[in-house]
């Protein structure tokens, strides 16, 4: 959740700082929320929503763009695809696809992408994307609560668009990338995917291996083969599953050894998915989000790979070696695996059975009811529990600390900014030293009130002085605000217009709206929600509310009267210079 929230501004606004300085400024991050409005959207596994760092209200803001999904046969709903359009000023839209094998975090791991962009064309499918538009249209499908109103008539036009498109491979490659979807038909377990191509060499990079996947792979090639894997999954298969492959690696230790003290605590190591197959004078790559797994290879999982082919002399593996990433890596040496303790083989079923209870239909639902005190949200539903675990629940816009231990119905007395539908559940086992399973959950919700959003807004601006620095940040737009420091020194107490420059920001008001009304729309949505509330009208100055009203009536009187030269006399309400009012 904290790196989808930060998506929009980071995406808008251009910024390149890092997660903690994105985070910094919630303000900001609501801002680009609204600005993206219902832009976008992000289909994710039911159980994939990690609990985040620190308990937020905005993310109250990211219920209509998370949608929760369950793969078809009982795996992982497991691809890591990113579907953009973007429409020029001739409304013809432009599509550019991210397939990685990296998940919406901030995790440090090593990962791959490959990204290219396409314009839609003729009316016939594409054979190479014909993969990627049916993944797109299975997505309504999936979820497990119905869309936002009109979102599925825009999802399937973007599959129909993606299908019109051939992607270009990257510079040098040859052709169109080719999609691959697993695990959307009702099959799963019969036939392992593999690659297309039967070659003379071979070189695989997955975090999560088993046997029966990684023998098939290495059938593939009837030359060398090179695996590079994570110690701990290396050491849990059998000798013969790794007998086949003639060089074994895993990253080395110094591989990490730059992440700083402020990532310390973010998943590292590697992540990247890859498969490298040389056959004749060619080669081709595969990346995407499968592992060398039986879930992954299997159709269990709902996958997505895609391939580029070139030549061995451009592309091969012993170019992909000389690149250095290889250097990074050592010889795989087995380490005795420890001895495997019955309890907590156990105690980790029991935990997963309790998760898997969390996460089936009508289990779980949040109530929300006001009453004198405020806003009471209600956890509620029907689970049976065992003995040997223990749940605790929290809604997200708190911290773990407010965290309340199961049976249902659970309770928290809230502010209006705090309500959310996304609740966090530690689940824990009596049997020491098994980890604790953790996740958050996006729960059916009634009784929410409707002007939610408004109190988040006005949670985050708590005076006038920030109100009026935001207000003069926001014009300035979404690059604006990246520089915004959101503090100030000026006198709240005195008038507006003397505080904060009240003439500048009225004459930039009165140019914008003469030249570029369209950018005013911010400020429009920002006014209106605070007024939207009674806290929310104490923070906006009255003097402001009137210059405003004049403004929009002008930009009204304006957009009626049409864009002829002679349409400018609504500069003179707040009697701008002429000079100036072009």
């Amino acid at each position: 959740l904290e790196a989808l929230l930060a998506l929009p501004l980071a995406a808008l606004a251009h910024a390149d700082g890092g997660v903690d300085e994105l985070m910094a400024e919630p303000l900001l991050l609501l801002e680009a929320l609204r600005e993206t409005g219902s832009q976008f959207h992000v289909f994710v596994d039911e159980a994939g929503i990690a609990i985040p760092r620190t308990g937020r209200g905005t993310y109250a803001m990211l219920e209509s763009s998370v949608h929760a999904v369950r793969a078809t046969n009982g795996g992982a709903f497991h691809p890591k695809v990113w579907v953009m359009r973007f429409v020029g000023e001739d409304d013809a839209p432009l599509l550019r696809v991210a397939v990685l094998s990296r998940n919406l975090t901030f995790d440090c791991s090593w990962d791959v992408a490959l990204v290219s962009e396409a314009v839609p064309e003729g009316k016939r499918r594409k054979r190479s994307s014909r993969p990627l538009g049916d993944l797109l249209r299975a997505l309504p499908g999936l979820a497990n609560q119905a869309l936002p109103e009109g979102l599925e008539p825009r999802v399937e036009q973007l599959a129909a668009e993606v299908e019109r498109c051939e992607f270009p491979s990257p510079e040098t490659f040859e052709g169109a990338i080719d999609f691959q979807t697993l695990g959307l038909k009702q099959s799963r377990g019969k036939r392992l995917w593999l690659p297309a191509e039967h070659g003379s060499r071979l070189l695989a990079i997955s975090p999560f291996i088993s046997a029966r996947a990684l023998e098939a792979l290495a059938g593939a090639s009837y030359g060398k083969c090179i695996l590079i894997g994570r110690q701990d999954q290396l050491d849990s298969l059998p000798e013969k599953a790794i007998s086949d492959w003639d060089r074994v690696l895993v990253l080395a230790e110094q591989a990490g050894s730059e992440i700083d003290d402020e990532a310390a605590d973010r998943p590292d190591g590697l992540h990247a998915k890859v498969i490298g197959i040389e056959h004749g004078w060619n080669v081709s790559w595969y990346v995407g989000s499968a592992n060398i797994t039986n879930s992954g290879f299997g159709g269990y999982n709902v996958e997505l790979m895609a391939s580029v082919t070139g030549k061995c002399s451009r592309f091969g593996i012993d170019r992909f070696a000389a690149a250095g990433f290889i250097d990074i890596c050592e010889s795989y040496q087995p380490i005795e695996p420890a001895v495997i303790d019955s309890e907590a083989v156990f105690a980790k079923d029991a935990l997963e059975k309790v998760r898997q209870a969390l996460l089936a239909d009508g289990a779980l639902h949040v109530e929300c009811a006001h009453d004198d005190s405020g806003w009471l949200l209600t956890l509620k539903g029907n689970l049976e529990l065992s003995a040997d675990i223990k749940v605790v629940a929290w809604p997200v816009s708190l911290g773990e600390e407010s965290g309340k231990p199961l049976p249902l119905p659970l309770g928290w007395q809230l502010p209006t900014n705090l309500l959310t539908a996304f609740v966090a559940f530690r689940l824990s086992s009596i049997v020491a030293g098994v980890d604790d399973v953790r996740l958050a959950l996006l729960l059916p919700a009634t009784g929410m009130p409707e002007n939610r959003m408004m109190h988040v807004l006005r949670s985050l601006i708590d005076s006038r002085e920030r109100f009026m620095r935001f207000l003069r940040a926001l014009i300035g737009g979404l690059d604006g605000l990246v520089e915004w420091s959101g503090q100030g020194n000026g006198d709240e107490t005195s008038g507006w217009g003397a505080a904060f420059g009240g003439e500048s920001l009225l004459e930039d008001l009165m140019r914008i709206a003469a030249r570029e009304p369209a950018r005013l729309e911010p400020v429009r949505r920002l006014i209106d929600d605070l007024r939207a509330t009674d806290e929310g009208r104490d923070i906006v100055p009255d003097d402001l509310i009137a210059v405003w009203d004049a403004v929009q009536e002008a930009i009204d009187h304006h957009s009626v009267r049409g864009h002829d030269t002679n349409a400018t006399a609504h500069v003179d309400l707040c009697a701008t210079p002429a000079a100036e009012a072009d």
